[in-house]
Parts: structure tokens; C-alpha cells; sequence
């Protein structure tokens, strides 16, 4: 019995010297997640990431609460948080290495306050979708949009809700899709080859989709 708990204490041993200090040494980041007026964002989705001068590695997962507060455990060598909330029209843009804010964190001041600003108001939109045939209601639907900038598409977020927030002064491309019914994209009547949405902070916009049944 002797033996076997000796060479279990060793194998303990030997694992925690192995790994590196930085990963056994935690610290913590205490802030609040805002917009741009400085109202809290409630859920946002916490990113942590340890940038050096040529890669960056992220890692994401905490959210901050209703209130928009947060406080999460995190490696000894994280140097940046940032948040984001793409259902509530707050979208990083896949930078990791200039978004958020920059922390540093040390073994004898392990603990970050912080306040993450992630952009401005979103716009907000009420799509409401009907069947072109028989001008009812369709209840069942699924509203997409995808950002465009000049880095190219940006990833689609997608719900099955009317009312959706997109992130104001950018190029959106607004999709609806229901079972049954050919696939709807906006296009802006006044600029029929320009099919894409592009609204301010804080604006609110009614679009109806009028679906082709299959």
C-alpha cells in the first residue's frame, strides 16, 4: 500500500512540474461589457486570448451577466479580453489581436478590472413574412443575416424570430427561409442591384418577406 501510494504522489508530482506556470498559475478578470452610451450588455459572451507579435490563441465560453458583469478565471499569461453578442447585433470582428482590452496580469497582481466596450447600438429589424400566394402569416421561418466588409463575408447568424439585431453601418445581407417556399433574399427597391441592408445605430426597420411557395 506504501508503494502504490508513493508512485501515485510521484505521477502527481511529475504532472504538475510539467506543466507550465502559466497555465497552473491562475488569475482573474473582474468588468462590465458595454456599448458605446455606455448601457450594459446583458450575456455577452466573454474571449480571452494570450497575443504575441506574430499568432494569438483564443479561447471562448464565459458570459457576463444580466447586468453585464462578469468575473472569470483565467491562465497567469492572458493579455486581452474582449466580448461579443451576435444575436444582439455586438459581432467581433475576428481580429483577437487588436479587439478588446489589453490586461496584465502578474504573479503578484493577478486580479484585472476592466470595462469592454464592443461596439455601438445595434439596428434593429421586424421581418414580417407572408405566403405570396395566400397573403397569410408564415409561422414558421428561419431569418439569416451575414455581414459584408471589406475583409469579405463575415460569419451568418441566423433565429426563428421576427425581430432581429444587426450591427449598424455595415453591409448586411438578409436571408428568410421557410419549408415549402423558395428562399428570400432583401433587395432594396430603389437599388434592385444592390441587395444589401445597411442601417444606423439604433435604427428600427420593418421588412416584409413575401414568400414564393415551391
Amino acid at each position: 500500500m506504501r508503494l502504490i501510494c508513493l508512485v501515485a504522489c510521484l505521477i502527481i508530482a511529475f504532472t504538475c512540474a510539467a506543466q507550465p506556470d502559466a497555465v497552473r498559475q491562475q488569475a482573474r478578470i473582474i468588468g462590465l461589457v458595454v456599448n458605446d452610451v455606455n448601457e450594459p450588455i446583458a450575456y455577452a459572451t466573454l474571449c480571452t486570448s494570450v497575443v504575441r507579435t506574430n499568432s494569438a490563441r483564443t479561447s471562448c465560453g464565459p458570459k457576463a451577466d444580466r447586468q453585464g458583469h462578469f468575473d472569470i478565471g483565467v491562465p497567469l499569461d492572458t493579455n486581452r479580453v474582449s466580448a461579443e453578442k451576435p444575436d444582439g447585433g455586438y459581432q467581433v470582428l475576428n481580429r483577437p489581436m487588436e479587439e478588446g482590452v489589453e490586461v496584465k496580469l502578474t504573479e503578484s497582481d493577478p486580479v484585472a478590472h476592466v470595462t469592454i466596450q464592443i461596439g455601438p447600438r445595434p439596428a434593429e429589424i421586424d421581418v414580417r413574412v407572408t405566403d405570396r400566394a395566400t397573403g397569410k402569416p408564415v409561422d414558421s421561418f428561419t431569418v439569416r443575416w451575414m455581414q459584408i466588409d471589406d475583409h469579405g463575408p463575415a460569419m451568418f447568424t441566423e433565429g426563428t424570430k421576427n425581430r432581429i439585431f444587426v450591427p449598424p453601418d455595415v453591409d448586411v445581407l438578409l436571408i428568410v427561409q421557410a419549408h415549402g417556399y423558395e428562399r428570400w433574399f432583401y433587395t432594396d427597391v430603389t437599388s434592385p442591384s444592390h441587395p444589401v441592408l445597411r442601417l444606423s445605430s439604433g435604427e428600427q426597420r420593418t421588412i416584409d418577406a413575401i414568400l414564393e411557395p415551391h
